[in-house]
């Protein structure tokens, strides 16, 4: 196989001078061998030009570009520009020769590569729209973005037609009238929220807020919202929509809960649904007007279910939010006792809820936090620990009272009399309280000089005692403390003689041996010492 394409186009006759004599027909070279990287003219479509493929065996810097003729600088143009378009669909390997007439004679040119190709703007456009619309055979259509893909173009927003009732959107303060606030929602279509529903705290230009679509009004091209927790008139079935906040006036009570009335639809409020927990007696409640979220809506029924409760949890995760933001270790708040435990008690701050241990209650001992709080009662306390992560915090109430043991050691000095109750006692002694906070231990063997076996032998819980401070240890918060050192040690009997000890008189007394003594060295059975 040549080394050199031939271009399957017509040979170009050189000029012969009249005079000369042809020279002899040579015989016609074998037709070159075609492989499959190939084209051969008889094997295209007629409407297709001739292409000739490089062979990608052969050594690239062997080809040379392959002449093609041209009679025009407008042809020439026009040339350039499909090759140009050919050339960005299959690649630069490929070259193309158009057909040329073989009676005629032009002048020999090389086909421009790629990079020498410069066209105008108008044609790149045309290029590119054609490359675009598929209408040159073979080319390659632009890539078509795929979900994750680096090319995926993000769903345009839902229009303002598809939105309905309920819908939630963020939008942007953008104006602030008399009656209105316009908000950005991020659609064409503006969100529009009466003024009236942020009682007389309107929000600043910029500000972010989460609204609630109402419905879209066509005629002025506004998407009516409302605040999540604003209240909406309803007229008749056809408005109401689960979600919705609304007022209603409460009629009367039954087994279950409260009869009510959204204007002039009857609805139902559970008894567990009216407050956080559970309210015995619900005729306080009759003639109330109470803002309530719609749970359950059928028309065909007239079945219409309220919560107070779901509203409640509203305002609450707002004040939440709100509260995380600012809270932080040392705060005093004003909460109410939600539950007890054995370990502590809740306490509801209104929105979050913190955990008051039972050894943060109070300075003195406690068996159990019901001793001091009762549900529902009122306590101020101190923020001691805040755990955002598990959304955990730690209360107080003893912070916000004086120390007792801040200067214990000067009210209570080693040596000093002092005066107390017993508050309870156990197998190794009695507590003594001395003041609110402060307790003190006599220890059973400091209740009397003579063996005590139980300590309710010498005192019992409530009774008054006196006693003397032995110790005061402040890390560990602990007072000694003595019932017998403020009590006359008693004289010990004197030592009796044997005198003493012999019967009837002042005979001394003679210990007699009873029998002579076992054992010794001096026994002639020879057995030893014990034999």
């Amino acid at each position: 196989m040549s080394s050199d394409p031939t271009p399957d186009v017509a040979p170009i006759s050189a000029e012969v001078p009249p005079n000369s004599a042809p020279e002899a027909e040579s015989p016609a070279p074998p037709p070159p061998e075609t492989t499959a990287t190939e084209v051969s003219a008889t094997e295209q479509s007629p409407t297709e030009r001739p292409k000739v493929r490089l062979n990608p065996t052969v050594d690239p810097d062997q080809h040379k570009p392959v002449p093609y003729t041209s009679a025009t600088a407008q042809e020439a143009d026009k040339l350039t520009a499909e090759i140009a378009a050919e050339e960005a669909a299959t690649g630069p390997d490929r070259h193309f020769a158009p057909p040329v007439s073989a009676n005629r004679h032009v002048d020999p040119i090389e086909i421009p590569s790629k990079r020498d190709v410069s066209l105008d703007d108008e044609m790149e456009r045309e290029i590119a729209e054609a490359l675009a619309s598929g209408e040159i055979p073979g080319a390659i259509s632009a890539p078509v973005a795929t979900a994750g893909s680096p090319n995926e173009t993000p769903e345009p927003p839902v229009s303002e037609e598809d939105l309905e009732p309920g819908t939630r959107l963020k939008g942007t303060v953008q104006s602030i009238a008399a009656e209105n606030v316009i908000l950005d929602v991020g659609l064409r279509s503006s969100g529009c929220i009466p003024s009236s529903q942020f009682e007389g705290k309107l929000p600043e230009l910029g500000a972010k807020l989460d609204v609630v679509v109402n419905n879209y009004n066509l005629a002025e091209g506004l998407i009516l919202c409302s605040l999540p927790k604003a209240t909406r008139s309803v007229s008749g079935w056809s408005e109401v929509q689960v979600g919705q906040i609304v007022d209603c006036m409460v009629t009367k009570t039954n087994k279950g809960g409260l009869e009510v009335t959204v204007n002039a639809l009857r609805g139902f409020l559970p008894a567990g649904q009216v407050d956080y927990g559970f309210i015995a007696n619900l005729d306080s409640y009759v003639g109330q007007k109470l803002r309530v979220k719609v749970t359950e809506v059928n028309p065909a029924k007239k079945n219409l279910v309220v919560s107070r409760r779901a509203f409640m949890e509203i305002e609450r995760g707002e004040k939440r939010d709100e509260m995380w933001k600012t809270v932080a270790v040392g705060q005093t708040h004003v909460g109410v006792v939600k539950t007890i435990k054995e370990y502590g008690a809740f306490i509801d701050l209104g929105g979050l809820d913190g955990l008051l241990h039972v050894g943060e209650i109070s300075w003195q001992r406690i068996n159990h936090p019901s001793d001091i709080l009762k549900e529902g009662q009122q306590v101020e306390v101190q923020i001691v620990g805040i755990d955002r992560e598990k959304n955990k915090i730690s209360l107080g109430m003893r912070q916000l009272t004086k120390n007792p043991w801040s200067d214990i050691e000067a009210r209570y000095p080693v040596g000093s009399e002092v005066a107390g109750t017993v508050t309870r006692t156990s197998d190794f002694g009695a507590f003594v309280q001395l003041e609110e906070g402060i307790e003190g231990l006599i220890h059973i063997s400091e209740l009397e000089y003579r063996r005590v076996n139980r300590v309710t032998d010498v005192v019992k819980e409530g009774q008054e005692v006196r006693a003397k401070v032995l110790s005061v240890d402040l890390s560990k918060r602990r007072i000694a403390l003595s019932l017998k050192a403020l009590q006359a040690r008693p004289e010990s009997a004197p030592r009796k003689e044997d005198a003493d000890l012999a019967p009837g008189g002042n005979v001394p007394y003679e210990r007699k041996r009873k029998g002579p003594l076992k054992g010794g060295t001096t026994g002639g059975s020879g057995a030893g010492l014990f034999g």
